[in-house]
């Protein structure tokens, strides 16, 4: 192409690259995630503290590694976990299915089943699996009349399914019938999910919801959904966090527990930037 053609058809040249934006800004929201977790902070302030024990600030640089560390074990005990992520999960408790209230439809977010990929021979079940457990007993129990599935792939991931297909199978197995499975495997995000549910509602022929998810995470979800205009209610699951007597395993550093504080601290930073941009 001459340089004159180019001028003359600037998108032919410029619209592949912007094409990929939100890809792009996905990537760049779950690398700054990292480091506005514990470990990634910790990280940082220790890295600070050799630059500067390195360019003769010795003193100071020790102080930023000493605070470093102090500061990965303090969020990396078991009583921090409790305390940062119980907080988040007593906001909205969970019920058993029987005890739910009813509504029109059960809407299920993503973020439940990892894709079969290999060397796996099917999906895996992560941890908020439960999600999908739970909304298939709603509707046993006859809480609701259809399970709304919404969740699609991170641009990373090679599945060959969306999620959202993933889930309506695993709730087939689970005892509801594919007549009532409703799968929206577009969102890659709690605000997309909430987006593309709105789209969709006046096909469902609902007037209610429950909004089916983690504890920890019901409180930015509920906000999120309820800012879009839908008329959903709690109903979590997937708690974490149990009663048990503190003993002294608990002021002592745990892998488990550095996780359970880092997803509260990325659920605190994920409600604070989405009312930022307006999305509670």
């Amino acid at each position: 192409m001459q340089i004159a053609d180019t001028l003359r058809h600037p998108r032919l040249t410029f619209a592949p690259r912007w094409a990929n934006l939100p890809a792009i800004l996905l990537h760049l929201t779950k690398i700054a995630a990292v480091f506005a977790t514990p470990l990634g902070v910790g990280l940082v302030v220790a890295l600070l503290g050799l630059l500067l024990a390195w360019r003769g600030w010795r003193r100071l640089g020790h102080s930023c590694i000493l605070v470093a560390l102090l500061g990965l074990w303090a969020a990396a005990m078991p009583l921090t976990a409790r305390l940062a992520l119980g907080a988040l999960e007593a906001a909205y408790p969970a019920l058993p299915p029987g005890q739910s209230p009813a509504a029109d439809v059960a809407i299920v977010l993503g973020g439940a089943v990892r894709g079969a990929l290999p060397p796996r021979p099917g999906p895996d079940l992560a941890e908020a699996s439960d999600r999908v457990l739970y909304a298939a007993e709603l509707f046993r129990a006859g809480k609701v009349a259809k399970v709304v599935v919404t969740g699609g792939n991170l641009p990373w991931e090679n599945a060959s399914r969306p999620e959202a297909e993933v889930i309506a199978s695993l709730l087939q197995s689970w005892g509801v019938p594919a007549s009532r499975i409703v799968s929206l495997g577009s969102s890659r995000t709690t605000a997309e999910n909430a987006a593309e549910v709105k789209a969709a509602w006046p096909s469902l022929g609902a007037s209610s919801a429950l909004l089916v998810t983690s504890a920890a995470h019901m409180p930015r979800a509920l906000a999120t959904f309820r800012s879009a205009g839908l008329p959903v209610t709690p109903a979590a699951t997937d708690v974490r966090i149990v009663r048990q007597p503190t003993n002294l395993l608990d002021v002592l550093p745990s892998a488990d527990a550095l996780l359970q504080t880092s997803d509260a601290a990325k659920e605190a930073i994920g409600y604070f930037v989405y009312w930022l941009r307006g999305d509670i």
